[in-house]
């Protein structure tokens, strides 16, 4: 019996070494490595071949971008409470969404929310080139329809008074006073708190971006499959087409007291 004990501690002692020699941390290995320097020297040498081949395809972008697809009355730059830059994205990108909005029950968009983060550049006065567009709107944002219920455009109302002032807005006055307070109108009507909304805006936004949480719960949500950019340059170039020089103008859309 003895024997038979000892027998069985041997082998617990040789199964526990055998588990912990293959379960124990290997040895760490070593890598060499050297670096290489990125500059005017040590840069290699420009492939001929490959770079004749882009060449072509550089000179027709810069061409295309140095395009002069519009001409400004005047100088557009954004601005707070509201801006002709604002003013002027805002009512083209109402005006395209319009036109390509046809959902099966035949309603129509109330208005156009945008954010002022988004113009990144001014137009000019005078020319204005395809890569201006480009400047100004370097983002892939696109077009899309948000419906929102009579609470979350409560709260779309209330971010524009208390964080959004100078956001790009079509088709909504809005009168935002001293102490916090507001009223709006839509379309030429007041708010009403008790119907749903169907507000025109980017999918970045329509994801909370610039922290418009209020979009996170939408009744519903339409792409209209343009982008904003691309928008903004077919309106421009069908205004040039036609002769038409672009401007804009403040109308109070939104003030402050």
């Amino acid at each position: 019996m003895i024997t038979c004990h000892k027998r069985l501690y041997g082998k617990a002692i040789f199964l526990l070494l055998f588990f912990w020699a293959c379960s124990s941390p290997q040895s760490p290995a070593y890598l060499e490595g050297y670096l290489i320097p990125v500059d005017s020297i040590s840069a290699p040498q420009m492939d001929e071949a490959a770079d004749s081949l882009i060449s072509v395809y550089r000179s027709a972008l810069e061409d295309e971008m140095q395009q002069v697809i519009a001409h400004s009355e005047h100088t557009m730059e954004r601005g707070r409470p509201e801006g002709l830059l604002n003013n002027f994205v805002a009512d083209l990108i109402m005006e395209t969404g319009e036109k390509l909005y046809n959902p099966s029950d035949g309603g129509s968009l109330d208005f156009t929310l945008l954010n002022y983060g988004g113009l990144r550049t001014s137009i000019p006065e005078g020319p204005v080139t395809r890569s201006r567009i480009f400047e100004l709107m370097p983002f892939e944002n696109e077009m899309v329809v948000i419906t929102l219920s009579p609470d979350k455009t409560n709260e779309l109302f209330e971010y524009l008074a208390t964080e959004g002032i100078g956001m790009p807005v079509s088709g909504i006055r809005m009168t935002i006073m001293e102490n916090g307070g507001w009223k709006a109108s839509i379309s030429g009507e007041p708010f009403d708190s008790n119907r749903e909304y169907r507000v025109l805006t980017s999918d970045y936004l329509a994801g909370g971006g610039d922290n418009m949480v209020f979009f996170l719960e939408p009744e519903n949500e339409e792409y209209l499959g343009m982008r904003i950019r691309d928008a903004i340059i077919e309106y421009l170039e069908k205004r040039h087409s036609e002769g038409d020089v672009i401007s804009s103008k403040l109308d109070g859309r939104i003030t402050l007291e």
